[in-house]
């Protein structure tokens, strides 16, 4: 009965590991996703057409 527990106990532990990788690696892929939507924004603030409507962005469409 003891190495019954002693193992769940073991296997608890694995899963909690696990959990916290896996929550671990999404906050990682999380942060680096907005670091590239913010330079994205970046480079769209700065390349946005003048007033009169003529400038650098070209609308393409397949």
């Amino acid at each position: 009965m003891e190495s019954y527990i002693a193992g769940l106990s073991m296997q608890m532990a694995m899963s909690n590991m696990q959990t916290s990788l896996s929550v671990g690696m999404l906050k990682k892929t999380m942060d680096s996703a907005e670091e590239s939507m913010e330079i994205m924004t970046e480079m769209l603030d700065a390349n946005m057409p003048s007033p009169d409507g003529r400038g650098t962005v070209m609308d393409v469409r397949a």
